[in-house]
């Protein structure tokens, strides 16, 4: 458990935590909250509690990635990089958006992997891999479709 896990091959970004929208959305929040306390004389200690929080959240999940190499996926977080599941024993897999508009709260890798149709998790019941604060648009090619293509995995919408 000790050991430092290291990369096989070819390493892939399929999704890393972008750490300023995470705190500038909360942050301007809680500043805007600051100034009409101070302008009007009326604090909401509701909401300077829920933006602090998701400040600090940002900063504990910053460097939150999932990557791909040869064998299989790997999740970057807190405490370090570690192996998740290897290509052969996923069935299907995608990303799905953790909370409404279009995933402002961020994105987890859901895979379903290989298995009896009883196994949890298995075919008929899904794992949350790895959690990002991703960026609504994608700049950048996504490397998703042609590494499922490659691996034989099908896609979360996938029959």
């Amino acid at each position: 458990m000790g050991e430092p896990i290291e990369p096989v091959g070819e390493v892939l970004v399929l999704g890393q935590s972008r750490a300023w929208p995470t705190i500038a959305i909360p942050g301007a929040f809680v500043g805007t909250l600051v100034l009409v306390g101070v302008l009007f004389d009326r604090v909401s200690w509701a909401g300077l509690l829920l933006g602090t929080a998701s400040i600090v959240l940002a900063f504990t999940r910053w460097r939150n990635a999932v990557l791909a190499d040869d064998i299989g996926l790997l999740v970057r977080g807190r405490a370090g990089l570690r192996r998740s599941y290897a290509w052969a024993d996923i069935e299907r897999m995608g990303w799905v958006d953790a909370g409404m508009w279009r995933g402002m709260w961020g994105s987890t890798l859901t895979v379903y992997p290989r298995g009896g149709p009883y196994d949890v998790p298995g075919p008929n019941s899904s794992v949350n891999v790895g959690g990002i604060w991703r960026p609504a648009h994608r700049h950048l090619a996504d490397p998703m479709p042609a590494l499922l293509e490659t691996h034989g995995i099908k896609t979360l919408s996938d029959d």
